[in-house]
């Protein structure tokens, strides 16, 4: 039996659930094609590694990262840590021909996500880019609905990333309102999600105007000791055309009152539309126009094993999953592409697009206009 033996990067909230995914995904759906190992887990912070890897079997843990990348034992390297390490861990990992998963936004600037994918592209290695939500089984089913087939001309695509957690002024400062970790605030952090849909859904924008603003402009330390200033924003938002000439309109808070995990969106055609909210991710709205009047109305389609991925957890309809059966569902097509070289549906060519149209927002607030993401390279 083929083995993929991975190398964690990050023993935080984020490395625990990549490991769980790996985990599930060998539970959910077998050996075959090939058994995920943990082989080494490493930590960049004072967070203990030995937690991870006691926790999920890792063979060993380093306090260097730059000594699992250049392991002989190691196939794949997954990094789970703050956005600034990102290009600079999967670069050394790409250059030493591991495959590499990881998380988003891709990096912290444009230029970093194009080397990452130019990179990976040279070296021949699988690369995945974390949109899990993308992963959900009934989004396959809202790009076979997204369609004009299905709903006619695209006209409109809206979308929200919502939620309320640092609402309260005297939640601490973390690393994600540090710029130099973070680089974006809500924009990457969240609003990346909308944009991946979009772009998956309806495709490729060819302008944006946006605005953001920081409405907790200081927080305190950690220890209560001092505060911080907040250095990228709390909410953005921009409205955008799509290559397809649909109209865009997106907004990302994470100052989200009473909003918990709220990425939604509607995607309205001339002939149907869908809507989707993650609150109630095992459910699809889809209206028809040409239904008859007295019956026309949005309908409610629930998660089945009909669509890709769902009948390993369930075989009957309607059964809710959840977040990290989305992970799990992420690290599956990781390993059956790595073990069968087949193609990823977020690539790091993928996540660079998405950082595209960030850097385009960001150059758009800048100016105060409208920007091309053909200016944007």
């Amino acid at each position: 039996m083929r083995q993929i033996r991975i190398g964690l990067v990050g023993g935080g909230w984020m490395g625990h659930a990549h490991a769980s995914a790996f985990q599930n995904a060998l539970l959910a759906f077998g050996p075959e094609p090939a058994v995920p190992v943990f082989e080494a887990v490493c930590t960049l912070s004072s967070d203990p590694s030995q937690d991870v890897k006691d926790t999920f079997g890792f063979r060993r843990s380093t306090a260097r990262w730059q000594d699992l990348v250049i392991d002989p034992d190691i196939d794949l390297v997954d990094i789970a840590t703050p956005n600034s390490s990102h290009a600079g861990i999967a670069l050394a990992a790409i250059a030493n021909g591991k495959h590499v998963y990881c998380e988003t936004p891709l990096a912290r600037s444009v230029a970093d996500s194009r080397s990452m994918a130019e990179a990976a592209e040279q070296a021949n290695v699988v690369n995945l880019a974390s949109y899990n939500y993308l992963r959900n089984p009934i989004q396959s089913l809202a790009k076979k609905l997204a369609t004009p087939d299905r709903l006619g001309e695209i006209m409109s695509f809206r979308a929200t990333f919502d939620q309320d957690v640092v609402l309260d002024p005297s939640f601490p400062f973390t690393w994600r309102m540090d710029r130099s970790v973070a680089g974006t605030g809500a924009l990457g952090d969240m609003g990346s999600h909308a944009i991946s849909l979009a772009l998956m859904l309806v495709g490729p924008i060819h302008q944006v105007s946006g605005m953001v603003k920081t409405f907790v402009t200081e927080r305190p330390t950690a220890d209560g000791a001092a505060t911080r200033r907040v250095e990228n924003e709390d909410i953005a938002q921009f409205i955008c055309e799509f290559k397809n000439g649909a109209l865009g309109h997106f907004s990302a808070s994470r100052l989200g009152t009473g909003r918990k995990l709220g990425l939604t969106y509607e995607i309205q055609g001339r002939n149907g539309a869908i809507c989707f909210n993650q609150e109630r991710m095992n459910e699809l709205d889809f209206f028809r126009q040409d239904e008859p009047q007295e019956i026309r109305g949005y309908k409610t389609i629930y998660t089945g094993p009909e669509q890709p991925g769902y009948a390993a957890f369930h075989p009957i309809p309607g059964v809710a999953l959840g977040f990290n059966d989305q992970k799990t569902l992420e690290v599956r097509e990781l390993v059956k592409a790595i073990a069968e070289s087949g193609p990823v549906l977020t690539d790091f060519r993928f996540g660079y697009e998405v950082d595209r149209v960030i850097e385009a927002v960001m150059q758009s607030v800048r100016s105060r206009g409208w920007v091309p993401l053909s200016e944007i390279e």
